[in-house]
């Protein structure tokens, strides 16, 4: 396990990204108001439009991904930034559905390319041992950004309806001089080389792969359960507690999150092993259910802060534990594609504030908390049939003999580390 510095260039796409996900936060708190008041459209059209958004965003990610594993990889996010600066820049000004939807496909979609490259780039430029800390440094960072960003946007929101929504495409638009000077090592050449296998192929490639496609069905599951927590914790104390009341516990709710999320991401992260990349799975699983049940049963708000603490160690364990295991099951002509595939469980996410809610209206929280909580084992389960696991550890064991044979290198002057290769 690694614990020294990542290298320079690595460093700096870490931050390039957290400045990315900066604008996006900008947006987050504003972003229903302003469709509502520009398209005249109720909350529940809005809703159903960016559901429809987020759906399709994440299918298109799967040709990103195939395009990570095709162009170079700066030039593929710089292209990822501009198509973001476009969409955030035109979308205060849609006034009817259509530019709208244009716009947020635009960004939305970039957004998740954008993503999907970061993780590829870091599994292929960071050597094995590294990869866990690098993986929850970018979770820790994504946070950070997450829980400053709202504050900025809802202040610049204050001045001009449209400010956070120019502020993130100027953010994301002065990035674009940074990333052409990021020196990442050439992954892929640009375009397909000859012979190499096309869109269609790849999706035949992707679902064919028993091991993935299990993995992204349980990480699916998982995605259910804390994807979208906040949503579901809500409903269930509007059900039960005053309004006033209700946002002082989510208040207090997600901060215990952001602070736990902020200090133990990195510590507990940098400490899975590849190896086990699948025992760590389970073990977080274990702990989303804990922490669900304390939900359950808990009557006080400091009962439910220890269970948001319980449950938010099962997100921290979760999230790089699964990176692991994608960069350990892909092979190397394909990382992005199945970053990519495994991005498909984001959807889960989409799906939580529907099936929650639907729920809560035809049953008491218990039926929610219990529900949430077989999601939560079936998806430990399938992760654990898909065999990922026992491929991941056979990665494992094959990059240490590598890393004893084969002296460690340097950063070499193309920004690819030499280590393993």
């Amino acid at each position: 396990m690694q614990h020294g510095p990542l290298p320079s260039p690595m460093r700096q796409l870490l931050a390039l990204s957290t400045l990315m996900t900066l604008a996006r936060a900008l947006t987050t708190p504003v972003l229903v108001l302003s469709l509502a008041q520009q398209l005249r459209l109720g909350l529940p059209a809005i809703g159903m439009l960016l559901g429809a958004v987020l759906v399709v965003a994440t299918l298109c990610g799967l040709y990103g991904g195939h395009l990570v594993d095709r162009w170079r990889p700066r030039r593929l996010l710089i292209g990822a930034a501009a198509l973001i600066a476009a969409g955030l820049a035109l979308l205060p000004a849609a006034r009817a559905p259509a530019p709208a939807l244009v716009a947020l496909l635009l960004s939305e979609t970039a957004f998740g390319v954008f993503g999907i490259a970061v993780k590829a780039a870091l599994s292929d430029g960071l050597p094995a041992a590294a990869r866990a800390r690098g993986f929850s440094l970018r979770y820790t960072l994504t946070n950070l950004a997450f829980a400053v960003g709202p504050f900025i946007g809802s202040a610049l929101a204050g001045r001009h309806a449209a400010a956070p929504f120019w502020a993130a495409a100027m953010l994301a638009a002065s990035l674009l001089p940074w990333l052409a000077w990021l020196r990442l090592r050439d992954i892929a050449a640009d375009g397909a080389p000859a012979g190499a296998p096309g869109f269609v192929q790849t999706l035949a490639l992707l679902g064919g792969d028993r091991a993935l496609v299990l993995f992204t069905l349980g990480c699916l599951l998982g995605c259910v359960v804390h994807g979208r927590f906040s949503d579901y914790l809500a409903l269930v104390l509007l059900g039960q507690r005053p309004a006033a009341e209700v946002m002082q516990w989510m208040s207090a709710l997600i901060a215990c999150n952001a602070l736990a999320v902020v200090l133990l991401q990195l510590p507990i992260g940098q400490r899975i092993q590849r190896r086990h990349a699948g025992r760590w799975i389970a073990l977080g699983s274990l702990l989303l259910a804990a922490g669900l049940a304390g939900f359950w049963h808990a009557a006080s708000l400091a009962g439910w802060c220890l269970a948001m603490l319980v449950f938010t160690l099962g997100e921290i364990i979760i999230v790089p534990a699964e990176m692991l295991v994608v960069d350990a099951i892909a092979p190397a002509a394909y990382k992005g594609s199945y970053f990519a595939a495994h991005h498909l469980a984001q959807l889960g996410s989409a799906a939580s504030p529907a099936l929650c809610a639907l729920v809560l209206a035809h049953g008491a929280p218990g039926g929610l908390f219990g529900l949430l909580i077989a999601l939560a084992l079936l998806g430990a389960l399938l992760v654990a049939a898909s065999g990922a696991a026992r491929v991941t550890f056979r990665a494992a064991r094959a990059s240490d003999r590598a890393a004893r044979a084969v002296p460690a290198g340097s950063w070499s002057p193309r920004g690819g580390c030499r280590r393993g290769r």
